[in-house]
């Protein structure tokens, strides 16, 4: 198989190019159409929970978590009824195993003018199957002076495979502390301020 635009002979293709193509085509400072440009890893895949709550996956990934005034408890609107979570890590924990929302990220911020090189060595190591399953970078579009680069595990509760792909991250140079944030906490609003729990479940 060749790429179409470089003629590189590649096992695989992203959109017909090659990743590296792909990736320099897609720098986050240059792409002004979209939040996000993508890497996902041609050989990891997510993990997959079995048994899954579908009602709540609904609930939460439509945003419709509410969060008290004390900070302490999040309120769902499942079926319109009212479910009340308490904010702390043991409850998230069983929500997520509930829900099968299960994936969380490294966060890598970096300024405009480090982003694209950043992104390129992120990108990379992606699609070859060395880091997590996927990577995302924050574009233009964001309008920030600093993006943010998420690197994902299939699985928040598999620490070791977690911790795999921080070493891997120092190993490419990413020595400064970085924080680690389930999905499911992004999707209920749990940030710095928002509630009484960090938003980062591990800082490495």
């Amino acid at each position: 198989m060749n790429c179409k635009s470089c003629g590189k002979t590649v096992n695989r293709c992203i959109d017909e190019t090659c990743a590296d193509y792909y990736i320099n085509s897609n720098l986050p400072t240059k792409v002004h159409d979209t939040p996000w440009v993508h890497a996902s890893s041609f050989v990891k895949k997510r993990r997959k929970d079995k048994e899954v709550d579908e009602k709540l996956v609904l609930a939460i990934t439509s945003m419709t978590a509410e969060i008290s005034e004390d900070k302490k408890i999040i309120v769902l609107d499942v079926d319109g009824k009212p479910v009340s979570i308490p904010v702390n890590v043991e409850k998230l924990d069983e929500l997520a195993r509930k829900t099968g929302i299960l994936a969380g990220k490294w966060l890598i911020y970096r300024s405009d003018s480090e982003i694209n090189d950043t992104w390129k060595t992120v990108a990379k190591k992606t699609f070859s199957g060395e880091l997590g399953t996927s990577a995302k970078a924050g574009t233009a579009m964001q309008s920030k002076r600093r993006h943010v680069i998420c690197v994902y595990t299939s699985d928040y509760l598999y620490f070791e495979d977690v911790m795999t792909v921080r070493e891997r991250l120092r190993s490419l140079g990413f020595t400064d502390k970085l924080c680690y944030k389930p999905d499911i906490y992004t999707y209920l609003d749990i940030y710095y301020r928002t509630t009484v729990l960090s938003p980062c479940r591990y800082r490495e």
